[in-house]
This record gives structure tokens, C-alpha cells and sequence, in this order.
């Protein structure tokens, strides 16, 4: 991303850093250390979308980062941190079942962890060999917090720290604990307050839920909708998620958010479409940011149907494939009204169908005519990425 300004602006700074690094190559053979490195660095650099920009590889770290104004929902962050480590476990996990090697490298790969920073301040933006590199004494204080006693505090060895600075801006406090809060005394730069959050934890739950998808072979209410928007698959999922926004695109009086934890929108959420004086109650039951988001509408007589919106990217911007699945379940009276429970909805959402995509189509184009940082990434590549190094 093109810096907006050759003045100090307001980031947010992303470290992932894989511990154990330094242990693991020196003690085991390095041709197989350095394709597993490559394999887990592999799994990280494709997670990591707009608004966020990848600075650079440094070592055993992933460092990215992404301007203040260019951060759309003010949990996208911890809903990153969550995601790229579910990709790190994921794609180490993967390693261990499918690999039969007994080399010290393939044998020690659960001895690696990753730990996630997350740091706001200021920077400015310099050119350095061609690169952009970004400086400034709260880039220094990122990467001073890989440096932490939150393993000895805590016992935690795959964690998301996230400095109060940082969850200022994000307006999140209050989805922590007091018990969640320590402080660094960190040399020549002070003290500096911060939360850790378990993300083994949020890796144990992703692998143990159950995955809501509505997928394109399944009995539909009706045929596919495939939008083409402008705008990457993190922000076409703003545009469908965030409430306003969602408000705009359905042609909603408004939409309202209830059973959010503590603000952050996540399974168990709901969201209430105001039309005129009906309010059609939508829940969300599976929460993938970027990727897709699966809701459940709440039928009379004890039908449920079911909407996922996915993101896929797609050229120069992403595919919004938006199915409804058909009503199901219910009483015994529900179930013989499917028939005319799925006429009725059919009548309330194709006549508008057009509308609403058309209204998606315009509000990411508005929205990217605004902020160009919302336009899709060209994909990393991990070779590339060590290369530019040096």
C-alpha cells in the first residue's frame, strides 16, 4: 500500500513471531527445517489481507501493518490474530499427521508456537532499497514487546498481546478482564500496558465447531447470487457485516446488533432488519472473517433457513456468492407448511433481488472510490518475501 502522506501517520503494528525459532534450527537437519519453515511462513502470508500490509519477513517474524483510517470494524484485529494463528496450528497440525520422517526437524515441529503483537502509534514511511520500511519510536516498541514475561506470568506459549494503546483505538476494553492486564517495563521506552489472550484456545474452538456453510450443491430457496464487487474479501465482508453497511445493502430502516460479547460481533450475535414495522431476526452462527459468514433466520412454526455470504477472491476483486438454503425443521405444522413458507419468503426476497445487489455493487464502488487501501492485495509470495530481505 502507497503511503497517503510523507508525514507521521497512525498505524496499527502486527508482529507474529514464531517461537522457538532459533532452538529448532540449530539442533535439527536444516534441509528439513527450512522446508517446514517454509511450509508454516506459507500458511501466514496468505492470511494476512487488506487493510493490512505486509512490511517484511524479519527472521522468524511476519511484521505487517495497517494506517488507522484504513481499519473498518474495530474488532478486525483480533479477529486477524485469531485467524492467521488457526492458520499457523492448522497447517502445523497438518505436518505432524502426514509426515512419517523421523528427522530431528520432523519430530520437533510441535516445539514451535507463534505469538502475536499488536501495537498502535505513529510511523513515518521511508524508502529504503526500493522497499517501504516504516520507523519511528512505536515500530521500536512493537517489536520490543516480542520481548515479554507473559510465558512466565501466564504459561502461555501461543498468545495474542495487545497493547492498551492499541485497544484504545479499538475500542474493545472492555472484552478483557482485569485479570488479563500486565504491564512491560520496557528500557528507554517505559512502561507499557497491555492484554494477552490465549490463542490456543481460539484454535481449540474453531477445530472443535461444527462448520455452517451453505454450499452451492445443497437444496436452495433459490439459484446462487454471484456478485462481482470491487473491493477485497475483508472488505466485501465489512460491506455485508458491519451493521450500517448491512442496513444499506438489504434496504433496511436500520439494523441493530444484540448479544454482541462486549462489542465483538462472533457466533451467538444477532442482528435485527428494521423494514418499516417488521423486524426479521438473523443470527449468526458461523463467523469466518474474509472467507464467509453463515446466519440463521428463526421461520413461524419452528422453520429455520440459513445464509451464507462467502468472499472469493476473484482477479481484480472479489465474488460475493450469496445461497439461502430451504427452510427446514419445524413442528409437524411446519413442515407441511414448507410448501407455502417458501413461497412467501421467495416473494419477499426475489422481487428486491436486483436492488440489493445493484446496492452492494454501489457501496463498495463509493467506498473504494474513497480509500483506495480497499482494493484486493497482489498475492504474497513467501520466496519473494525472504528474497526482498536480502
Amino acid at each position: 500500500m502507497a503511503p497517503k502522506n510523507t508525514g507521521p501517520q497512525s498505524a496499527f503494528f502486527v508482529i507474529a513471531d514464531i517461537s522457538g525459532y532459533t532452538k529448532f534450527m540449530s539442533e535439527t537437519e536444516i534441509t528439513h527445517a527450512k522446508g517446514i519453515l517454509e511450509q508454516l511462513f506459507g500458511a501466514l502470508v496468505p492470511a494476512i489481507r487488506s487493510p493490512l500490509t505486509i512490511s517484511g519477513l524479519q527472521g522468524d517474524a511476519v511484521f505487517a501493518f495497517a494506517f488507522e483510517s484504513d481499519v473498518m470494524t474495530k474488532q478486525f484485529i483480533i479477529d486477524f490474530a485469531e485467524q492467521i494463528y488457526c492458520a499457523f496450528a492448522r497447517s502445523k497440525e497438518k505436518m505432524q499427521i502426514n509426515t512419517s520422517c523421523g528427522c530431528g526437524a520432523c519430530a520437533n515441529v510441535d516445539g514451535l508456537e507463534l505469538k502475536i503483537v499488536v501495537h498502535h502509534g505513529e510511523c513515518v514511511v521511508q524508502e529504503t532499497g526500493g522497499r517501504q520500511e516504516l520507523a519511528g519510536t512505536d515500530v521500536i516498541t512493537a517489536f520490543r514487546l516480542l520481548k515479554n514475561t507473559v510465558k512466565e506470568r501466564t504459561g502461555m506459549d501461543a498468545y495474542m498481546l495487545i497493547s492498551c494503546d492499541a485497544l484504545g483505538k479499538m475500542d474493545m476494553k472492555d472484552l478483557f478482564s482485569e485479570d488479563e492486564f500486565y504491564t512491560e517495563d520496557i528500557e528507554h521506552i517505559g512502561e507499557i500496558e497491555y492484554v494477552v489472550r490465549d490463542l490456543k484456545q481460539a484454535w481449540e474452538r474453531r477445530r472443535g465447531s461444527e462448520q455452517v456453510f451453505v454450499k452451492p450443491d445443497e437444496e436452495l430457496l433459490m439459484e446462487e447470487w454471484a456478485i462481482p464487487v470491487t473491493v477485497s474479501p475483508a472488505a466485501a465482508f465489512t460491506a455485508c457485516t458491519r451493521p450500517d453497511m448491512r442496513a444499506k445493502w438489504l434496504g433496511a430502516d436500520a439494523v441493530d446488533l444484540l448479544g454482541a460479547n462486549k462489542g465483538k460481533i462472533e457466533p451467538g450475535t444477532m442482528y435485527h432488519c428494521h423494514h418499516g414495522d417488521d423486524i426479521f431476526p438473523f443470527e449468526i452462527i458461523d463467523w469466518r472473517p474474509g472467507e464467509y459468514v453463515t446466519g440463521r433466520y428463526n421461520l413461524p412454526m419452528g422453520l429455520t433457513m440459513y445464509e451464507t455470504n462467502e468472499l472469493v477472491s476473484v482477479g481484480d476483486g472479489t465474488m460475493v456468492k450469496v445461497r439461502f438454503a430451504t427452510p427446514k425443521g419445524g413442528t409437524l405444522m411446519g413442515r407441511l407448511m414448507t410448501g407455502m413458507v417458501k413461497k412467501k419468503l421467495k416473494s419477499i426476497i426475489v422481487p428486491d433481488k436486483e436492488n440489493r445487489i445493484n446496492r452492494l455493487k454501489e457501496i463498495c464502488a463509493n467506498w473504494l472510490a474513497e480509500d483506495a487501501s480497499l482494493a484486493p492485495d497482489r498475492p504474497k509470495d513467501v520466496g519473494e518475501l525472504i528474497g526482498a530481505q536480502g
